[in-house]
């Protein structure tokens, strides 16, 4: 009984330190630990694309083991599309070498090369890079994952990190620009925009290149013209969306022009002006000192006075850039002139000639008109000869430069009568006796006439009419210089004509007598 007991005892702790022995084995043969990365780890669905996938055996104690065969299983809606290589970097005692790779039922198999796996392995803090090329099948956006393993002959290690994963993402991200933004067009010559985006952004103006930005961006110095502001965001599996913004800068002011107005002296109260820009604008306008108001082509105005006036206008385009005023000045004269007469034929006579001398209230020219004839153009003073024997009208009006005309002409009526010719007429003139050469001024001297109120002397030198005088008496002294119709009169050498005519009773029933007579005389030198 108790050899049997004891024979048990030994057995139980035979087996009790073979499994410790066991037990031991296996800690001594657990290789250690590993990580795994996977590059690229955002791909678009049905894209190929170069994959790497990095297993890196963890540095550690002196009992971390160099590795020497991995798996690698192919993610669900991949297909590995050229051959796998795999290499394991030079670390510690391994000389760093491409390892043996193949894709066996959606797995990729790698084994070191046969040899000594301290040379050929990969070493704590050594890693086993495998490169291939594959392309997803994914119909919707997804995590996939590559679980992988790294042994030591059949020893595993145990990985530390997550398995490999990688996001099939076909969605764009978003983008968008919002205010503050530059207005279209601008006459700012600095620009910021502002937007929001669900990955990282580049943007760009013009032709420039993207570079990396984030919101707000501002540019500054910009040059008149066209522009465009490009933001774009991509996100880690490639996808892009893009926005642009194209206004203009115009910091130029416009031009503006005045087509047609009024000539620059006018008879008329009103005014029309048409003016435009170089560019789309609106406008403001101002008369003479009032302030600019907003108008539009053609401007008019109405009841202006006469003077000077002075029309602006300025322009104002889309940008608010406002262009310098132009102006057209011009005056008005809407006051007819005045017109007076001044030498005229008496209200009857027998000569058979007129003259007029007239004068306007301002600057002027004139129309004439004798009896029926129509007003035409006629400077003073006017002479009319060999006029018909009857009654005549003669009338004139002041035109002004402004084309005003007089509207209530300056008349005369006069008659033209018969002469009387008397016999003896001649007799009653008495010095200078007829033909007489005088030196100087002469005394004319005629018989007088019973009721004579007073007489009408008229001298002519040639054919034209140098005098008329009336005396009360029946004499009249000459003079070397006077002024007759307002022209400055002399004695100058020559022969003259003098007549008499007697006016006989007082007021208004009074009349001139019959020519008393007419005489000659010259004169051969004038005294001073």
């Amino acid at each position: 009984m108790a050899a049997g007991s004891a024979r048990r005892l030994r057995l139980l702790v035979l087996a009790v330190l073979a499994c410790l022995l066991l037990a031991s084995g296996a800690a001594a043969a657990d290789p250690g630990e590993f990580s795994a990365t996977i590059s690229p780890t955002d791909v678009r669905p049905s894209t190929p694309a170069i994959y790497t996938i990095t297993l890196a055996n963890s540095p550690g104690p002196a009992s971390q083991k160099e590795a020497t065969r991995a798996t690698i299983e192919i993610a669900p809606e991949f297909v590995v599309t050229s051959g796998v290589t795999a290499t394991a970097s030079k670390t510690g005692t391994c000389s760093g070498s491409p390892w043996n790779a193949a894709v066996v039922a959606g797995t990729i198999e790698l084994q070191a090369p046969t040899g000594n796996p301290s040379l050929t392995g990969v070493c704590p803090g050594g890693t086993l890079a495998v490169v291939f090329s594959a392309t997803n099948s994914a119909s919707t956006d997804g995590l996939h994952t590559w679980p992988t393993r790294l042994f030591r002959d059949a020893a595993e290690f145990v990985l530390t990190s997550g398995q490999p994963t990688v996001q099939v993402d076909g969605t764009p991200p978003t983008v968008s620009i919002s205010n503050p933004k530059p207005s279209n067009p601008s006459n700012a010559r600095s620009a910021t925009f502002t937007f929001t985006a669900s990955a990282p952004t580049q943007c760009k103006l013009d032709a420039g290149l993207f570079a990396p930005c984030a919101s707000p961006a501002n540019y500054t110095n910009l040059s008149d013209g066209p522009h465009t502001f490009t933001v774009i965001a991509a996100d880690a599996a490639g996808n892009t969306a893009q926005e642009n913004y194209t206004w203009t800068v115009e910091t130029g002011p416009p031009s503006a022009a005045v087509s047609s107005g009024p000539p620059a002296l006018t008879n008329s109260r009103s005014a029309t002006f048409a003016f435009s820009a170089d560019e789309p604008s609106r406008f403001e306008c101002r008369l003479d000192g009032g302030s600019f108001l907003p108008c539009s082509s053609p401007a008019s105005y109405q009841g202006l006075g006469d003077g000077g006036h002075t029309f602006s206008i300025r322009p104002i385009d889309a940008v608010g850039n406002v262009g310098a005023a132009n102006s057209r000045s011009w005056r008005i004269d809407a006051t007819a002139p005045e017109t007076t007469l001044g030498a005229r034929p008496r209200s009857r006579t027998t000569a058979l000639s007129a003259s007029f001398t007239f004068s306007a209230s301002e600057q002027a020219a004139f129309q004439c008109k004798l009896d029926a004839s129509g007003f035409a153009p006629c400077t003073s003073p006017k002479t009319y000869a060999r006029i018909r024997r009857s009654a005549h009208t003669f009338q004139v009006r002041a035109v002004d430069a402004a084309g005003n005309v007089d509207p209530t002409p300056a008349v005369l009526r006069w008659t033209i009568a018969a002469v009387t010719r008397r016999t003896k007429a001649s007799s009653a003139l008495l010095a200078p006796r007829a033909g007489a050469r005088v030196t100087g001024a002469p005394l004319l001297v005629w018989r007088p006439v019973a009721r004579a109120s007073y007489y009408n002397v008229q001298v002519f030198r040639g054919k034209t009419k140098v005098l008329s005088a009336w005396p009360t008496r029946a004499r009249f002294r000459l003079r070397a210089r006077w002024t007759y119709l307002g022209r400055q009169q002399r004695l100058a050498p020559g022969t003259y004509r003098w007549f008499i005519w007697p006016r006989l009773g007082r007021g208004a029933k009074g009349r001139y007598g019959a020519l008393l007579g007419q005489s000659t005389f010259t004169v051969t030198a004038a005294r001073r």
